[in-house]
């Protein structure tokens, strides 16, 4: 059964969607930077994110950039 997604990460889901729209892509380093929070933290949201298919991670090299997904904005915008 899964679990249910508390505020705090529902917060932190939000707060990272905000910031890939704004600066339209990020590495996980530059996002630790800007929310302050933890390198796991950052990483189970952004992980969910994808799978919700609301992000998508792009691999320049051994660099990761997370990308908004523009096709999943109407999508959030219903929620």
């Amino acid at each position: 059964m899964p679990r249910r997604q508390t505020d705090k990460v529902l917060q932190r889901k939000d707060q990272i969607l905000e910031l890939l729209k704004k600066h339209g892509e990020l590495t996980t380093s530059a996002i630790m930077r800007l929310t302050g929070m933890s390198h796991s933290q950052i990483f189970y949201v952004l992980k969910m994110l994808e799978k919700e298919g609301y992000i998508r991670e792009v691999r320049r090299g051994k660099v990761a950039y997370w990308r908004f997904n523009v096709e999943q904005e109407s999508g959030l915008k219903e929620q």
